[in-house]
């Protein structure tokens, strides 16, 4: 029998990995030259771009076309330096940022960056980097974080960072999501989330141990949830109403149980009668706890990668999902970061000198290369076809409430 709680899930969460995308189009929170197809240079600001995996024929394509046009690539301490004005950089300035450290940034980015005589900035996660030894194990094979070899091993990084083409920074040590309600979104059922190494499952913890590979079991409740760095306090959840609802699953059909068109109304009544009859024992941290694991999650990650990389001093910090807060950018300084990198941002749709550097803007893809300046340049319409209409079809008009048409060529 079709699930149709399931299905709405699966739709959401494909639905809103472009509707981010959208929403900055719309709202125009994107720099001028993605608008302006009349604009000949950049107005005195630096694009920055996110990435995280590519494709190696797309990649190239943009490569040449920055190359043909002049472009040439900035590493985060130039960047900085540019936007507090101690550095001049030439016009046609941009930068790369990839996120994670995907195996993807060693063997199709680094050969074609070193190609082309370009360089990157790479966000990792220190905390999920596999060893060299680890790299040719079965991912089922690494109970601690599964999946972490998708990740490109700390080998491969320090061939990359010896080589300057990378300047590699930090993403946070573990890239985690905390629950911040008691309030339940949902519950843990097969095919949740398929992002790798489980990153979209919020960390549990277990007999006061945080569990980092979010291995967990099926009707485990998912709380309302967000970003480390939201600047919400973490709700630790009552262990023992999960391993209630674990065994109620297990005893009517384990994996069979989600077949049925009202699993999800079943489990909410379960955790209903559950807190009826016992108190619920969750509870939330504290103020010190609380700027003390943001802490903890941004100097570790740093002093881990500037330990592993001889000579590094890691200065830049991005945020997981771009999703962070005043306070996580004040306690950042504190961890002795000098910048903090972003998505989009209401008041800041590009960066120039002065600009604050803990509130630099990104573009959410690469998308966008193709609208800078230059020959070859192709028209915004063309590219939003292109990036959306083979999975989402026919909803770019409705969400734009516009004619596609109508955007500049």
């Amino acid at each position: 029998m079709l699930n149709l709680y399931s299905t709405y899930d699966k739709v959401k969460i494909g639905l809103s990995k472009n509707f981010l995308e959208f929403k900055a189009l719309r709202n125009k929170l994107y720099p001028d030259f993605v608008f302006d197809s009349k604009l000949k240079n950049l107005k005195d600001e630096i694009p920055v771009f996110t990435l995280h995996s590519v494709a190696p024929d797309k990649f190239e394509e943009q490569l040449i076309f920055l190359s043909k046009n002049g472009y040439q690539t900035l590493i985060a301490d130039e960047f900085y330096e540019y936007l507090v004005g101690s550095r001049p950089v030439p016009e046609r300035s941009i930068m790369f940022t990839f996120d994670d450290g995907w195996k993807n940034l060693y063997s199709v980015v680094y050969p074609l960056l070193n190609k082309y005589n370009f360089r990157a900035v790479c966000f990792l996660i220190p905390g999920l980097i596999p060893s060299k030894k680890e790299d040719n194990y079965e991912e089922e094979s690494i109970e601690s974080i599964p999946g972490s070899n998708i990740l490109s091993n700390w080998d491969e990084i320090t061939k990359m960072h010896e080589s300057n083409v990378i300047d590699f920074q930090s993403h946070s040590m573990t890239h985690h999501r905390i629950f911040v309600s008691p309030s339940v979104d949902s519950f843990f059922y097969p095919s949740f989330d398929s992002y790798a190494m489980n990153l979209n499952v919020p960390l549990y913890r277990v007999k006061d141990n945080d569990n980092f590979s979010r291995v967990v079991k099926f009707g485990t409740p998912v709380y309302q949830n967000s970003s480390r760095f939201s600047g919400r306090k973490r709700y630790f959840d009552d262990e023992n109403l999960r391993r209630e609802c674990v065994r109620y699953v297990e005893s009517n059909g384990g994996k069979e149980f989600f077949r049925r068109y009202n699993w999800h109304k079943k489990l909410f009544a379960f955790v209903e009668n559950y807190r009826k009859k016992y108190k619920d024992s969750g509870y939330f941290e504290n103020e010190e706890q609380f700027r003390q694991n943001i802490f903890i999650e941004l100097r570790k990650s740093k002093l881990d990668i500037e330990k592993q990389l001889s000579g590094k001093t890691v200065s830049h910090f991005c945020y997981p999902w771009w999703i962070g807060s005043k306070i996580a950018s004040e306690i950042s300084k504190e961890a002795g970061y000098l910048s903090n990198f972003w998505g989009t941002l209401p008041e800041r749709r590009n960066n120039k000198r002065g600009d604050d550097p803990y509130s630099i803007a990104r573009l959410l893809s690469d998308d966008f290369i193709f609208r800078l300046p230059g020959n070859g340049r192709k028209s915004l319409s063309k590219i939003i076809l292109e990036k959306f209409s083979s999975n989402q079809k026919g909803l770019t008009g409705k969400l734009f409430k516009t004619d596609i048409k109508s955007f500049p060529k």
